[in-house]
């Protein structure tokens, strides 16, 4: 659907289901479809329990219906001067749409046993802080060459999300490559700014939106859906 479309899905949904008639304007409506919308996408990223990465990656249908958000970046600038930061850790600035991580690894540089500059791949392992206690000064558990490890951090103003990676001190980071899950663009009706989603899911954006705006309304006005006759 257009965004055009998906209004008048909402309006007619509004009225046919809720029995509301309320005249929404353009840009109420495109707050209720984008809430709805991010709704939906983290619902598909985020099972009830288990891991969510496995989750996401085991069924074919969410990935199809999410395909259009996967991103891919690559990161060779980092902040190694933050006080903040843990030992042996560099800041990365991930992106402003960045919702979910993917898939993480970094490039790295370390010394070879013949003095010589060498280069390797490191997998990227995501830690709590907890984690990071308990197992920093543990020779089995901690990070080395073909292990980084991720925490997650805010830059000091609140306003850019961070990625912290930590090393064990004996090599460098000169590349972190990330694939992500991206928040869609906002709809936009006036401007004409359609929902990305794949299209299997506009119609469950639209239900979704008219029950959150149904919810909205005074009792009185917000009337049960009328019975099947």
């Amino acid at each position: 659907m257009t965004a055009e479309e998906m209004q008048y899905n909402f309006e007619l949904k509004m009225n046919t289901v809720y029995s509301i008639t309320k005249p929404w304007q353009s840009y109420d409506i495109d707050q209720f479809l984008n809430r709805s919308q991010d709704d939906v996408v983290e619902d598909r990223y985020s099972p009830a329990d288990g891991d969510m990465r496995n989750y996401f990656e085991s069924n074919e249908k969410i990935r199809t219906e999410l395909a259009e958000l996967i991103t891919n970046i690559s990161i060779t600038s980092f902040n190694s001067s933050d006080s903040a930061r843990h030992q042996n850790g560099v800041f990365a600035d991930v992106p402003d749409d960045y919702l979910f991580a993917l898939q993480e690894e970094c490039s790295v540089i370390y010394i070879d046993c013949n003095a010589t500059a060498a280069y390797d791949y490191s997998r990227v392992k995501p830690i709590t802080h907890d984690e990071y206690m308990m197992n920093k000064n543990n020779a089995y558990k901690s990070p080395y060459r073909e292990l980084v490890w991720r925490m997650d951090y805010n830059s000091p103003t609140g306003d850019m999300k961070r990625h912290e990676l930590i090393t064990d001190g004996t090599y460098t980071i000169s590349d972190y490559r990330l694939r992500y899950l991206r928040r869609p663009a906002r709809i936009n009706i006036v401007n004409g700014v359609d929902c990305e989603l794949n299209s299997s899911l506009h119609e469950e954006i639209v239900d979704r939106a008219a029950r959150f705006a149904a919810s909205l309304l005074p009792q009185p006005e917000n009337v049960e859906q009328k019975s099947e006759t």
